[in-house]
């Protein structure tokens, strides 16, 4: 059937985005696609088997040796795993295109850590769905998105001041710290460093803050925490946390609150006091990252689409900036408070006027976005109301 229907032309101008631009296929590559049995059947890690048949066709099309590994690995809390039969099938490849929702780099320190040793070129895949790769979102062009990234990270500059109010009640206020983040240096990076590279491309680098105090509310989060937290991944009271000098002081609301206060403080003797910070921040940068429950059922799934849409920034809850874990719990708590429409200033600089990235009016935006006129990128954007 697959040889019958052929595949998409929406979906190959993704796939071609994903293996030229972003993965960078040469011929004669080892190219590892691995990916989780359970998405098949309900499981988290949302993935299809055609999606796969599709993206390996496009690999072995340019020259490279394409193998495809299933692994069944459920993830068991505070002991999720690398798989030591995947890690040797990894220290192999040249490029590795991951389609996973539990083993992520920014929670597995050792996955990280072993990716960035053996200097693999780790693509993380979210279009993992024949649906998601016929999306406008898998078809806007990686180098839009890219310098959509970078415009925006230039405005980030060491000892300014920065404010942020949003319509659900937010106000804080701090001061842009210097990175302690080997990965990003400093904020003026492009994604040619480093061997990780997400595609669709999703978030600005994270940056570190001195300084922080106010209100802050949020009504959703990244689902991966959300999942241990046993709270869904958006809900309707929002949790109001109360920040003073990069430190919460007091969280409210409703069942969600709770729940969050609750875990918070199971995770204290696996991370110590560190559970309380909120010293750092980011935001998407995808114009065009939003999905259909159609197009996307999961809503675990949706959610990580979301969260990588301009229009939505993010602070780390509980966390170390530099991500680094520890020898006694090797995994980062990168649970995160998000919202959607909110006006913020750096320096002098309007980076969001409610909920719209400005960036995206940027001369050298609007350039790359005009070397794909026929494909999805800025022109239905608009300011939310």
């Amino acid at each position: 059937m697959n040889n019958q229907l052929g595949i998409p032309k929406s979906a190959l101008i993704a796939i071609g985005d994903l293996l030229d631009n972003c993965a960078k296929i040469k011929p004669g590559q080892e190219v590892l696609i691995l990916a989780h049995i359970d998405g098949l059947y309900g499981g988290d890690n949302l993935v299809e088997q055609e999606a796969m048949s599709w993206i390996r066709t496009g690999v072995q099309a340019r020259g490279a040796n394409a193998t495809m590994l299933w692994m069944d690995e459920p993830g068991t809390m505070h002991e999720w795993r690398f798989p030591p039969i995947a890690k040797a099938a990894v220290g192999a490849c040249d490029v590795l295109i991951m389609n996973s929702f539990d083993i992520v780099t920014e929670e597995h320190v050792e996955y990280r850590d072993w990716i960035n040793e053996n200097k693999i070129r780790l693509i993380r895949n979210f279009a993992t769905t024949t649906a998601l790769l016929c999306s406008d979102w898998a078809q806007t062009p990686y180098e839009l998105i890219s310098e959509i990234r970078y415009q925006v990270s230039t405005h980030f500059k060491i000892g300014l001041p920065w404010k942020m109010t949003d319509v659900n009640g937010t106000h804080l206020e701090g001061t842009v710290a210097p990175s302690d983040n080997p990965a990003f240096p400093n904020y003026n990076v492009r994604r040619e460093i480093g061997y990780y590279y997400p595609w669709p491309e999703w978030v600005q680098p994270p940056v570190v803050l001195e300084n922080v105090n106010g209100q802050f509310n949020f009504s959703c989060m990244l689902s991966w925490w959300s999942r241990y937290i046993d709270i869904p991944p958006s809900w309707n009271e929002p949790i109001r946390l109360t920040i003073e000098n990069c430190e919460i002081k007091k969280i409210e609301g409703g069942e969600e609150a709770d729940k969050l206060r609750d875990f918070l403080e199971s995770m204290k003797p696996r991370v110590g006091e560190g559970v309380y910070n909120f010293n750092t921040m980011h935001f998407g940068i995808h114009p065009n990252a939003r999905v259909s429950e159609q197009q996307c059922p999961s809503a675990l799934y949706r959610r990580v689409i979301d969260h990588c849409h301009s229009s939505n920034i993010h602070f780390h809850i509980g966390a170390p900036s530099d991500g680094t874990g520890s020898s006694e719990y090797p995994y980062w708590m990168h649970i995160t408070g998000d919202t959607r429409k909110s006006t913020f200033f750096v320096g002098d600089k309007q980076l969001y006027d409610n909920g719209y990235l400005t960036v995206l009016d940027d001369p050298a935006v609007r350039a790359v976005a005009a070397k794909y006129p026929d494909r999805p990128g800025l022109g239905f954007v608009h300011r939310l109301s």
